[in-house]
């Protein structure tokens, strides 16, 4: 089958059905499930459909189903930072506590604006460490800790993410040593690596990725197969992935063949961990 009847077809079901999966795609076209991937990926492209994990939905089919342009606005835009701090907290504390075996006294550390990186700062002992930041939340958190230098990047400040961002933010990530990076995403795809929901937030962490020597990302399970709008890194890119659950075996496929640490921090009592 084509290229151009491929598309076809997949347009057909979809206007039928609202939704499809690839594995379904790839059995009624008789081709790889990456050639599905990449004809979605071009659809995408096109204002057609919206992928998600395993499949892709019907652009009109994803907006009636939000009230109107809900979810377009936050694949593109992002929620608030009160919005995100309220989402699968449980999660994010015990990835934060895991997290915290990453962190020396005497370090540089660098964290980034997510709700992730907040609530690993809340657990921060009060060691000799210099924090680097752009989220006025962690500013506070750790403001009243003696013993941790806390320096923020500045920058443009925005109330809805409750974070500082632009140019000169990423002009004083260029004069530090930075040991480690922590860090979040709005979402990861297979294809894509990880993704932010606006390219302000993209570019800084970009520049994080580049002025940091160890790289952590810090990612609840609801991230994975998300779509976002703009690409922050491959994930050849990191060191240390830490998250709450990985069942998917592409994703721990991809994130082996690109040499990451995957540490799954489960929801257990005695708050044991495994990596893989």
């Amino acid at each position: 089958m084509l290229p151009i009847e491929r598309h076809r077809y997949i347009t057909e079901i979809l206007s039928q059905h609202g939704r499809i999966l690839v594995n379904e795609l790839a059995l009624g076209c008789q081709v790889s499930r990456e050639t599905i991937r990449r004809d979605l990926v071009q659809l995408e492209l096109q204002g057609v459909l919206l992928r998600s994990h395993g499949g892709a939905v019907h652009i009109q089919t994803a907006i009636a189903q939000t009230e109107g342009k809900q979810v377009i606005s936050e694949i593109v835009q992002g929620e608030s930072f009160r919005k995100r701090s309220a989402e699968h907290p449980d999660q994010k504390a015990r990835i934060a506590k895991r997290a915290l075996s990453f962190i020396k006294a005497g370090e540089c550390i660098l964290l980034d604006s997510s709700t992730s990186s907040w609530f690993l700062a809340r657990q921060i002992p009060d060691i000799e460490l210099v924090v680097l930041t752009n989220s006025l939340h962690i500013i506070q958190t750790l403001a009243c800790k003696e013993n941790i230098r806390v320096i923020g990047l500045g920058g443009e400040f925005s109330a809805k993410y409750e974070d500082f961002v632009g140019i000169l933010a990423e002009k004083i990530l260029k004069d530090f040593v930075i040991n480690t990076l922590f860090f979040s995403c709005h979402g990861l795809s297979l294809e894509g690596g990880m993704r932010e929901s606006n390219e302000h937030h993209a570019r800084l962490k970009q520049q994080m990725l580049q002025a940091s020597e160890r790289k952590i990302l810090l990612v609840d399970s609801s991230k994975f197969g998300r779509r976002s709008f703009v690409r922050i890194c491959h994930y050849h890119d990191i060191d240390v992935v830490i998250t709450d659950q990985l069942a998917d075996e592409e994703f721990r496929q991809e994130l082996a063949w690109n040499n990451v640490l995957v540490i799954v921090v489960p929801a257990t009592t005695t708050g044991k961990s495994y990596a893989t």
